[in-house]
């Protein structure tokens, strides 16, 4: 169990200091790429990622999660894996080139049709990536792994300041995209040091596909939800409009899309081994919740209370009008972060169907809340997140609370105290920012502002919740 746990960390430690940085240099150059380009740009963008999103959950079917879980795992059993992908990749291509054209007629975006004949390229290498990645993690050998994905996000996020500086508008992140994708097959496939062929022969596979297709739905579904916004506003919204709240949901969920696979990534291979042991699970996972929570809320609200002077400074004026959609998004995301920890321990303790059942009430939630904002704007778009996101979350405490034999007692008690201080944070940072700060320039007020929150949070964690600041002072990765 101790060998487990040390594994887990030291997998963690990887993954997280080479994501740190890789992470740095892409939202620098994000950041650089954002003021190179348009809103109509980043709309076109939005659309094509949604699609490719979608079809890339088809890609792995769910199998990749099958060869860690497995117990016994031989040779022809991954070939055979292999197989499935392939087959399931080549119709993938096949549709996205057939129906590239309908797509961009039906969102009135021309160039969008060569954008997803383009992208199609990524089904030719994405079998191969998901069996070898998964290979990896099974070992939990996410040392390789982290430097491979760093490797590849460091030459994408050049490739696309390039391109952008270039003038290459939207393909700069499109190409980039693609070229990060390739730089991982290679990479992955070379530190495995084996390159499978596939055996087309499906005896015994049943269960696999059973659990995989269960979880590709969950995939497919949660992709659905999180670009339900996008799907459904671009038929209501003009594409810059879409474009300002296109960027607004990308710098409120970067953190978020950042962090949690790196999390989960790990998570997953360390619950499974674990899972047989009720008392170390549920351990683990109340100890992770109590300290991801209690940095994570903080953080979001911080950075809501500062989101239009950093949107000002770092992107400019003309972004202004993402600045209230992205603070309405971003006291959102810290509960979007707790409802997704739950995924790899329900699929570790073999029950896929949780995710399933929790993305679908999610989904159509999200689609009708977003439906019926669409027509008020971008700014009722966002503001409709406040509304369903607390019910995913407490949907999700009663399956976990079900199924995992958590209490969720246990699971509302992680998440009040830093909820509280970080409400009453905002509060004081607005306060200053209106009645105190307001004549000052802006970027000595954000300073003002970032080590006023940070300092007041931290006391009052110390004097409110002293066993919580206490453990927090302990952690250690």
């Amino acid at each position: 169990m101790d060998s487990i746990s040390s594994r887990a960390r030291t997998a963690f430690r990887w993954t997280l200091s080479l994501r740190l940085l890789s992470q740095v240099f892409t939202w620098l150059s994000s950041l650089f790429v954002i003021r190179l380009l348009t809103p109509a740009d980043y709309g076109i963008v939005a659309i094509a990622e949604m699609v490719l999103m979608l079809a890339l959950q088809f890609a792995s079917a769910g199998l990749g999660d099958v060869l860690v879980r497995q117990k016994q795992l031989d040779e022809p059993y991954i070939r055979k894996i292999l197989s499935l992908l392939m087959l399931l990749n080549g119709g993938l291509a096949i549709l996205q080139l057939s129906f590239a054209g309908a797509v961009a007629a039906f969102y009135q975006q021309p160039a969008l049709e060569y954008v997803l004949y383009v992208s199609a390229a990524v089904f030719l290498v994405m079998p191969w990536i998901t069996v070898s990645s998964n290979l990896l993690a099974r070992e939990m050998n996410f040392k390789s792994r982290s430097k491979i994905d760093f490797a590849a996000t460091l030459s994408g996020s050049a490739l696309a300041l390039l391109l952008a500086f270039y003038g290459f508008g939207f393909w700069s992140l499109i190409l980039s995209n693609i070229v990060v994708v390739f730089i991982r097959a290679i990479g992955y496939n070379l530190t495995l040091r084996r390159f499978y062929l596939p055996l087309f022969q499906f005896g015994g596979m049943l269960p696999a596909l059973k659990f995989g297709l269960t979880l590709m739905a969950t995939g497919i579904l949660f992709t659905l939800f999180m670009k339900a916004d996008i799907l459904i506003a671009a038929r209501f919204i003009e594409a810059s409009q879409l474009g300002y709240y296109a960027v607004a949901m990308h710098l409120a969920l970067m953190p978020m899309t950042k962090a949690m696979p790196l999390i989960n990534e790990v998570a997953y291979p360390m619950y499974a081994a674990i899972g047989h042991d009720k008392q170390k699970y549920q351990q683990v996972f109340c100890y992770m919740l109590r300290i991801i929570t209690l940095f994570c809320f903080p953080l979001f609200y911080g950075f809501a209370a500062t989101a239009d002077e950093l949107v000002q400074l770092v992107l400019g004026q003309h972004w202004s009008h993402a600045v209230l959609p992205l603070q309405l998004i971003l006291l959102t995301i810290p509960l979007r972060i707790i409802s997704n920890l739950f995924t790899p321990l329900m699929k570790a303790l073999g029950f896929p169907s949780t995710g399933l059942i929790h993305v679908s009430f999610s989904l159509l939630l999200t689609v009708i809340a977003i439906y019926f904002a669409s027509g008020y704007g971008i700014t009722a778009v966002a503001a409709s997140w406040l509304i369903t996101t607390p019910l995913f979350f407490l949907f999700a405490v009663y399956l976990c609370a079900s199924r995992a034999g958590i209490s969720s007692m246990a699971i509302i008690g992680a998440v009040m105290p830093p909820l509280l201080l970080s409400c009453a944070m905002l509060g004081l940072l607005y306060g200053m920012q209106q009645l105190v700060l307001a004549d000052m320039a802006m970027l000595p007020r954000l300073m003002i502002m970032i080590v006023a929150g940070a300092v007041f949070y931290a006391l009052a964690l110390r004097l409110c919740f002293k066993e919580r600041f206490n453990e927090a002072l302990k952690f250690r990765l």
